[in-house]
């Protein structure tokens, strides 16, 4: 039993090492965390935790994929971000207290580590060097919501959908010739959630991108986009596409 014990605070560890919160921190010290951290199992479908509750916890992702999600009176649904292996939740309550900003539900399967708010304000006080971690890992999620805000408000659908497909592009696209093809996986309903739209309004964007040439449908999923450069010039990211090879450039944040 003591062997489990000791294999699971190890795991656990190597979770915390694997972020960009815990990962500079020296081994004693991440041991310390750990021994705060709860392993939670989640599984597909399952919510973590709801926007109208108390934050009360810290969660840093150890396995599968999770969407962060605000929700209106009429369940409408906007995806925040999705998260994935080392991404840390529910950060801010520690220095605001206050509810979660966000719904966040497993799409996957997923494992999460727990880690008590008052005890993880603790560690701050304590270890300076956590404390500006924090703050950088914060900031890092502020730039990111500032740019969502920026696409929905300063974006027309058309060139969301483009964005969304560069996105996808940049992470797993196979490139062909001056193009790249790409798999659409999410549905036209899970596409609009995520870009702030209707599932009508998503499938006209697609089609008349279509149209246009910027992209060329194959059935419903599979997309050809014939020149990078135009859609990113049309989706208005083309300053940000010449900075970064498409190919490698990975946008996990939005997708």
């Amino acid at each position: 039993m003591a062997a489990n014990q000791r294999q699971l605070a190890m795991d656990k560890v190597e979770v915390l090492r694997r972020t960009d919160l815990f990962r500079a921190l020296n081994e004693d010290l991440l041991r310390k965390i750990a021994t705060h951290g709860v392993a939670r199992q989640l599984e597909r479908g399952q919510i973590l935790f709801s926007e109208h509750e108390e934050a009360s916890a810290v969660y840093v992702v150890a396995s599968g994929e999770l969407r962060s999600i605000r929700q209106s009176a009429e369940a409408r649904e906007q995806v925040l971000s999705t998260e994935r292996a080392g991404a840390i939740l529910a950060l801010a309550p520690v220095f605001n207290s206050g509810k979660f900003y966000s719904t966040v539900i497993a799409d996957t399967p997923a494992q999460v580590l727990c880690i008590d708010r008052d005890e993880m304000r603790e560690l701050c006080q304590e270890h300076k060097d956590l404390f500006w971690h924090a703050a950088r890992v914060l900031a890092h999620k502020v730039r990111h919501l500032a740019g969502l805000v920026e696409t929905l408000a300063l974006r027309n659908v058309e060139q969301r959908v483009a964005q969304f497909i560069l996105t996808i592009a940049r992470e797993r696209g196979l490139p062909a010739d001056d193009g790249c093809i790409v798999e659409l996986k999410l549905t036209r309903s899970q596409m609009a959630a995520r870009l702030g739209s209707a599932r009508e309004v998503v499938s006209r964007a697609l089609t008349r991108l279509d149209e246009s040439g910027l992209i060329q449908m194959g059935g419903r999923r599979l997309v050809t986009i014939p020149n990078m450069r135009a859609l990113s010039a049309f989706a208005g990211v083309e300053r940000e596409a010449d900075k970064t090879e498409i190919a490698s450039e990975v946008a996990s944040d939005v997708a």
